[in-house]
């Protein structure tokens, strides 16, 4: 249940409901007891709103009979009728109580009391914006298209909330998703990274809803810019096209907003990391319909591993413009920059073992360079109508440029000539390869929708029907032609990086390829009757590649549909039962003998599970069990007269189960935990392949959990303690008959946190509190194997208005 006032016309009522129930406040709702509340001099909207959360009452208001009216600071023991009566002193309102629900109205002598008086409250605004919410889950999610809440997402989700943003120091998508449930992010580098779920990588993304072909280490802006991240875990190809298995994440971007805010954050951590950003937002216009809102942030880190650093400046800027008090026009551009000398691994031996090196080792060379440029333009039309109805129409348009000029290892340790043969002369040699390389990438992505709810044998229904286009264009170039040339050694234990930096030019012309993908979906809710929830629906889509290089090779699959089905039953007021079907559809470049592209992958996912809504929505709870079973994959060697041809052969089955349980158990603490069981194996296979892991690097296990909790009274009120931990178990590469290895492992974390008068917070996190010495990715010998973070601290002040 939302605690943000949010404004819709000054002629409609706004229904402010804040339903914070926990076990020391649940009482405080008859009015009578007393509770704790501490509430500074501010605009009398926020000032209820604040009551309203740390008094656990529901408190119910029209927007235009508080706007211009402040109260004064408010703070020792009160019940909420007197806390009321207090906050609305000299403001010309006065509070009508029916049983727990509190209504301030005017006056009967003001202008318009009347009117104000004669609104009935029917329903509860839909607001899944989890900025100033203070808690780590959220009302609703928009991952699915529509507004939904989590029990009524009939699949294994999650939320990453603002505040656990703040709270855990998130810069990066990466940073979130190690802490999120039944999630892995694994590295291809220290500026490239993939997100991995159910054993499959996460190969598509949305911006707001609106799908995009961009991987996880393109769409990496800033976390200073979104409100939140939803994470939909399992097939979402009704959601988004063409995708693998493992999943979808949206990253929806933070709104201009009615009320002036604005907030700043400065960061100081070990490795010289600094960081910071600012935050500004508020209306243009005296009547609210014209608001903007600008974000900037500036990161300046080395690294624990030597030489390797980073420069990120972003810049995130909006307006929205009400045309009418239900039809909004919202645009904006969002630019970042990131400077770096990457790392690409260290090699190992090729017996599976690892050398003892320090973990600040870095191999490669000190002229290694990259750089990358983003721009995101968007524009979004959105109408709300009387019946509860919402037509959207979203644009965005995404130019990438990236430039590189690196050297990495391309041979395990005593293996410089990488012939095979370990050189017993030279037994700490690595061979280091020059790869120079461009980009420049482009797509423009198109969704419109319309959700509209209807009554059917009294109960409440919905359909959905939308439309999407995606098209992405990308130009590349490397220096393929001397691809392998100038290559030098480094000895593993004491690199030299101060090489000479060889001349090489990047080839042309350069590759050009695309991929155009649109499709029509629709979906319907129905309720048959009041505990039951049936969802139907799909999407037709059309898909195409194109390789525009000489010689290339254009694909393409016409009209596929992706179907999708659900039921949800409510068999308690706070539980739900579910099961959902989703289908898999994934086109694949490999060829057969003939030199035709292969038939896309197909598969089929069926989950089932329980969902928990507790404490008046405040904490939500699930636990998913699901199978995944993907055909057609790719094999090769089938045919001893055509090695290099294919047959779509493979059979995957990943399957398994998800608990999660994350929200605000009391005004003053919150938690996310989360448990994930997987096992993937290849069940048609290669010889020897057979019931071996599709992807050795997914564990088996992981577990996750932050816990932040707050002192609210005594001479310790504004401290805060914070903790968590994050652990995956045992994982592995194989190549040829060597096997590397890393066990399993816990990395703790702590933090002490002091928030001064509900506006300023500092905070001291310790990472890694124990030190532990890990390796994050055990890659084979040749590249590639990363050691995890020592132990590392970092120092925050925030200063927020709201």
């Amino acid at each position: 249940m939302s605690h943000k006032v949010r404004r819709i016309s000054k002629m409609r009522p706004l229904l402010f409901a804040a339903g914070l129930l926990g076990a020391a406040v649940s009482h405080a709702q008859s009015g009578a007891v007393a509770v704790d509340i501490d509430i500074p001099a501010e605009a009398l909207d926020k000032a209820l709103a604040n009551l309203a959360r740390q008094s656990g009452a529901q408190i119910v208001f029209a927007s235009d009979v508080a706007a211009g009216k402040r109260a004064a600071a408010l703070k020792g023991q009160y019940g909420v009728r007197e806390a009321l009566d207090r906050l609305l002193a000299g403001s010309g309102l006065v509070t009508q109580a029916q049983g727990d629900l509190y209504t301030v109205v005017a006056e009967p002598d003001v202008q318009g009391a009347t009117q104000l008086r004669a609104v009935t409250v029917t329903a509860q605004i839909d607001d899944t914006t989890t900025e100033g919410s203070g808690s780590y889950t959220s009302p609703k999610l928009t991952i699915g298209k529509s507004a939904q809440t989590m029990r009524e997402t009939p699949n294994s989700v999650s939320v990453v909330t603002r505040q656990r943003i703040e709270d855990q120091n998130f810069a990066t998508i990466e940073d979130a998703m190690q802490y999120t449930t039944a999630m892995k992010v694994m590295n291809y580098g220290t500026t490239s990274s993939a997100i991995e779920s159910r054993g499959y990588t996460i190969d598509r993304y949305q911006i707001d809803g609106v799908a995009s072909s961009l991987r996880v280490y393109e769409n990496n802006f800033a976390l200073a810019m979104y409100d939140r991240i939803e994470v939909w875990r399992g097939p979402a190809g009704m959601l988004q096209g063409a995708s693998d298995p493992g999943g979808s994440i949206n990253l929806v971007r933070k709104r201009a907003e009615q009320d002036f805010n604005y907030s700043g954050h400065a960061y100081a951590g070990s490795w010289d990391n600094d960081a910071g950003d600012v935050d500004v937002t508020g209306p243009l216009l005296a009547d609210g319909s014209l608001r903007g809102r600008v974000v900037a942030s500036y990161q300046d880190s080395d690294n624990f591993v030597d030489d390797v650093y980073q420069r990120i400046p972003m810049v995130y800027a909006t307006l929205e413009y009400d045309l009418t008090p239900d039809t909004t026009l919202s645009i904006g551009n969002s630019w970042q920059k990131r400077t770096s000398r990457p790392f690409y691994g260290l090699s190992a031996y090729a017996d599976g073992t690892y050398p003892q090196l320090p973990r600040s080792t870095y191999i490669g060379a000190d002229w290694n360079h990259a750089a990358q440029r983003s721009d995101r333009s968007f524009v979004e039309l959105e109408r709300k109508f009387d019946n509860g109805g919402n037509a959207r129409l979203s644009a965005n348009y995404t130019d990438r440029r990236n430039a590189s000029q690196i050297a990495w290892g391309n041979s395990m340790i005593g293996d410089a000539d990488n012939d095979g043969v370990f050189d017993p002369a030279h037994p700490r040699d690595v061979l280091m390869l020059p790869y120079f390389s461009w980009s420049a990438e482009r797509e423009t992505n198109v969704d419109a929708q319309w959700t509209q709810p209807f009554e059917l044998w009294g109960l409440a229904q919905q359909v959905l029907l939308g439309a999407n286009y995606q098209r992405f264009r990308t130009h590349d170039a490397y220096n393929a032609s001397t691809y392998g040339d100038d290559t030098f050694v480094l000895d593993t234990f004491e690199p030299d990086v101060h090489v000479t930096k060889p001349d090489i030019a990047i080839d042309e012309p350069a590759s050009r390829t695309g991929l155009t993908q649109s499709g029509v979906y629709a979906q319907a809710r129905i309720k048959p009757w009041a505990p039951l929830t049936l969802i139907g629906g799909g999407r037709l889509g059309w898909y195409r590649s194109d390789d525009f290089s000489p010689g290339g090779e254009d694909q393409s699959e016409p009209a596929k549909f992706v179907p999708y089905a659900a039921a949800i039953y409510d068999f308690m007021p706070q539980f739900s039962l579910y099961g959902s079907y989703s289908s898999v559809f994934n086109p694949q470049s490999d060829k057969d003998v003939n030199l035709k592209f292969l038939p896309p992958r197909r598969g089929d996912q069926w989950e089932a599970g329980i969902k928990g809504e507790h404490l008046d929505g405040r904490v939500n709870s699930s636990l998913s069990f699901y199978r995944i079973e993907d055909v057609n994959r790719a094999l090769y060697g089938r045919d001893d007269d055509h090695p290099d041809a294919a047959v779509a052969a493979g059979k995957v089955r990943s399957q398994g189960f998800e608990a999660e349980v994350g929200g605000q158990l009391l005004p003053n603490w919150n938690l996310n935990a989360g448990y994930g069981y997987n096992e993937n194996k290849q069940i048609t296979a290669p010889p020897g392949q057979e019931d071996t892991p599709l992807n050795s690097f997914f564990p088996r296990h992981t577990f996750s959990l932050w816990s932040d909790y707050r002192i609210a009274q005594g001479v310790a009120s504004g401290l805060g303690v914070g903790a968590g931990v994050k652990f995956r178990s045992h994982i592995y590469s194989t190549d040829g008959v060597a096997t590397w290895h890393e066990g399993s492992y816990a990395v703790y974390a702590a933090q002490l946190n002091y928030t001064v008068a509900q506006h300023w917070r500092t905070s001291l996190t310790v990472n890694n509190l124990f030190d532990k010495n890990y390796i994050d990715r055990p890659d084979t010998g040749w590249r590639q194997t990363y050691y995890g973070e020592p132990r590392n601290v970092m120092f925050m002040v925030g200063y927020n208005s709201r």
